[in-house]
């Protein structure tokens, strides 16, 4: 959802879910109806599982997909109504694409085994239209290194970038997937438009994540200020908060109610929400609010209890938020949405529609 109307999604129409056959879909009255507007030249690419969507607007969204060892994205820039098409991208499978601006990222992994995942980093500067390849990791083990730094190791799961900056340079990138026993590569930043790639300094001692590895989440930007949440497994939660780039880090540890795989969300400086959650997905009685960057956290009891795990939620403000459980986790025939206005104090189910 970007608004408390506007929203995109990939959707099926078959129960159980079939990822195989995924729409485009667009809503402007808050989720209670949805038109497909997948672009008709794409049905091929967009028919075998790996579809990426990214959205930056009621009007701009891009998606992503693959056929052979090649992708292809497609974006929009009036809600669906007409789409061009990208040339085509060398690839095995798309993982993560993000836009800022007309500056695009996308990483397209070429497999993952034994804690090796090789990828490439692709960059657009025409909204999407046109790719180059930007860096890549060694293939196998052994292989020399690529020179962009880009580690063979960790799962590479997320892809962001900083808004450009002067003169239309593009933003800080960052890339962040999940590390066994390791922080080292779970966060990776290039200054330099993606073509290097290093590892951070951040203010984690290294036996955080050594019982069984950390996962950290696309980093979220909000004016100055940069939030980093990571997931140490099997019981810790940390956001870490910078507001020089990431020379300097603030290290928050969530509360402990939040369980440890909080999805934390900002929406300024200031304003964010966390939405507790445990293991499995399982989420919690109690979500919690903060108007001060993470520095402290206000508790909200929750007016429904939601079972079970597959449960996704988008909140657009601290207060509008959506909830759904997604088809693998759903036995219902009939799809059901939540909306509240009160930060979960209260919610109200509706059923969606296809319009």
């Amino acid at each position: 959802m970007i608004t408390a109307r506007d929203g995109w999604a990939l959707l099926t129409a078959a129960n159980p879910a079939d990822t195989s056959a995924l729409d485009v879909a667009h809503t402007s009255d808050g989720g209670r109806s949805w038109h497909l507007i997948t672009p008709i030249s794409g049905r091929a690419e967009l028919s075998e599982g790996a579809t990426l969507l990214f959205a930056d607007s009621a009007q701009r969204a891009w998606v992503v997909g693959a056929s052979g060892q090649t992708s292809v994205v497609f974006g929009t820039a009036d809600g669906g109504r007409t789409w061009f098409r990208s040339e085509s991208i060398a690839g095995a499978e798309p993982v993560a694409v993000a836009f800022t601006g007309d500056q695009g990222w996308l990483v397209e992994s070429l497999g993952i085994a034994m804690s090796q995942n090789p990828v490439r980093v692709y960059r657009s500067p025409d909204g999407g239209r046109s790719w180059s390849l930007a860096a890549r990791s060694a293939r196998l083990p052994g292989d020399p290194p690529s020179g962009s730094g880009l580690p063979l190791g960790c799962d590479k799961t997320g892809i962001a970038a900083s808004p450009a900056g002067r003169g239309g340079q593009p933003g800080t990138g960052w890339i962040t997937g999940f590390c066994p026993g390791s922080l080292a590569d779970a966060v990776l930043v290039s200054r330099d438009g993606g073509a290097h790639w290093a590892s951070p300094t951040l203010p984690i001692p290294p036996s955080v994540c050594e019982q069984s590895g950390c996962d950290v989440a696309e980093p979220q930007f909000a004016g100055r200020s940069t939030f980093l949440v990571i997931w140490a497994y099997p019981d810790q939660a940390l956001l870490l908060v910078t507001t020089d780039g990431g020379a300097n880090w603030r290290t928050v540890i969530m509360p402990a109610g939040a369980g440890p795989y909080p999805r934390v969300r900002f929406f300024g400086p200031a304003d964010g929400i966390a939405i507790s959650a445990g293991p499995q997905g399982s989420i919690g009685r109690v979500f919690y609010l903060t108007v001060d960057g993470g520095r402290s956290w206000r508790p909200v009891a929750q007016g429904i209890r939601f079972d079970g795990t597959g449960t996704n939620f988008d909140f657009v403000t601290q207060t509008t938020g959506f909830a759904w459980t997604s088809g693998e986790g759903s036995t219902s025939t009939t799809p059901v949405m939540r909306e509240t206005s009160s930060s979960g104090r209260s919610w109200a189910s509706f059923v969606p529609g296809l319009g």
